[in-house]
């Protein structure tokens, strides 16, 4: 059994992508090319129907949500067993288990889990971007713990995703079963180098603090937004002009009004106040030492 699998988790527009750009670089070979076109861990809507079709006995077009889940054990467990050691997988869902088959990512396949947080205010606004929609239903989609892209009766092309809402999903990773490294973008954007080379060490890179450097020079946002402008990505929806976008924290600040703001610090104030993020917008310091950046594995909850 292989225990490869890096999961960078996060509720989406957290930071995963730029992470996931600076970890697959470090990794990988010097003489290869790199593109963001060509970023590891990628298994997600049409990619991820793909994996479950190759690896399940049956066709997904042909379960319902529930009937999938009892399958996703025993596939991820394929996957940890085939791929390259590390392996790093993008992750939006919550982390659950199914009362059958387990955790849909069995902790013995798991290397450890890097879990992105990034102030809501922040996420709601680039929610709003990413799908074309308006702050007012980004707040209502970050407070729904219901599944995405849920499959009807007709063969659909992506995969249901249980994200859940904003706090559901932070929740589920930082009490998991899993070992943890916990990371906020905004000390991400703050310190990059010590950010990622902590993140590189619990990934298991053996990488100096100079290639470190390099990498995330090499990834700086105005980078990447040139060679979106250039080449596209493949992972940006049709809903969204650009993927991209802004990447600094803060940016929400003229684009969420008040009411917004006091929506999310109610529906959300108890796992902010954990993870250091104010009601004012910012990201102060963790309260008492709660979160550890990076801890072992916990026992697994029934």
């Amino acid at each position: 059994m292989s225990n490869g699998l890096v999961l960078i988790a996060s509720y989406p527009k957290s930071g995963n992508t730029w992470t996931r750009l600076v970890l697959t670089r470090l990794g990988g070979r010097p003489e290869q090319a790199f593109s963001i076109n060509r970023l590891e861990g990628h298994w997600q809507g049409i990619a991820r129907r793909r994996l479950f079709d190759d690896y399940s006995p049956v066709n997904a077009g042909d379960l319902t949500p529930a009937e999938i889940e009892l399958f996703l054990p025993d596939i991820n467990r394929r996957l940890a067993a085939e791929v390259p050691d590390p392996a790093f997988v993008k992750v939006h869902d919550c982390a659950r288990r199914t009362e059958q088959c387990g955790w849909h990512y069995p902790p013995d396949s798991v290397r450890v889990v890097i879990y992105l947080t990034r102030h809501p205010y922040d996420v709601a606004v680039s929610t709003a971007h990413h799908f074309g929609t308006t702050p007012d239903e980004a707040v209502e989609i970050m407070g729904d713990d219901g599944v995405a892209r849920e499959s009807s009766g007709k063969l659909q092309p992506s995969m249901p995703q249980w994200v859940g809402s904003w706090s559901a999903n932070v929740i589920s990773w930082l009490d998991g079963p899993y070992p943890l490294a916990l990371m906020r973008y905004e000390d991400v954007h703050a310190d990059p180098v010590s950010a990622f080379q902590e993140l590189a060490a619990a990934a298991g890179l053996a990488v100096g603090v100079d290639e470190v450097r390099r990498v995330v020079d090499a990834t700086r946002f105005e980078l990447l937004q040139q060679e979106e402008e250039k080449q596209g990505f493949r992972e940006r929806p049709k809903t969204s002009t650009r993927f991209f976008r802004a990447g600094r924290p803060g940016a929400w600040k003229g684009m969420l009004d008040d009411s917004l703001q006091a929506r999310l610090a109610r529906e959300h104030g108890a796992v902010m106040e954990r993870l250091g993020y104010s009601d004012d917008g910012e990201a102060v310091a963790i309260p008492n030492g709660k979160e550890r950046p990076i801890r072992g594995p916990q026992s697994p909850r029934n």
